[in-house]
């Protein structure tokens, strides 16, 4: 019995160190967005495409909204995989069309 414990504490912490933590992900979206910042906004509609919304930033700026659906077909054929996220990124950008600021959201 013993045995058996030890493998599954053994498989347990491998299986856990494979999963990259949330502040190695954290540092990967940070240096990520970071990039983009002091950048034009026409090079990030190049690259990205026209955002899906768009929002005053209260100071002669806008905000570009960009989001990522939830695959729902895949849930109503009833491949659902486990939870579904929703990510929302908001690049701000000043009156001279530079990207000043960005907030990302991971949300279920």
């Amino acid at each position: 019995m013993k045995i058996i414990f030890i493998l599954a504490c053994v498989a347990f912490t491998a299986l856990t160190g494979c999963v990259p933590s949330k502040k190695a992900s954290d540092a990967k979206e940070n240096k990520l967005f970071n990039q983009w910042l002091k950048q034009p906004r026409s090079l990030l509609v190049k690259q990205w495409g026209q955002p899906d919304s768009l929002m005053s930033d209260g100071r002669n700026g806008q905000i570009l909204i960009y989001k990522e659906g939830v695959d729902f077909l895949s849930v109503m054929n009833e491949k659902y995989t486990g939870k579904q996220y929703s990510p929302r990124i908001e690049m701000y950008v000043n009156a001279d069309s530079i990207i000043y600021h960005w907030k990302a959201w991971r949300r279920r």
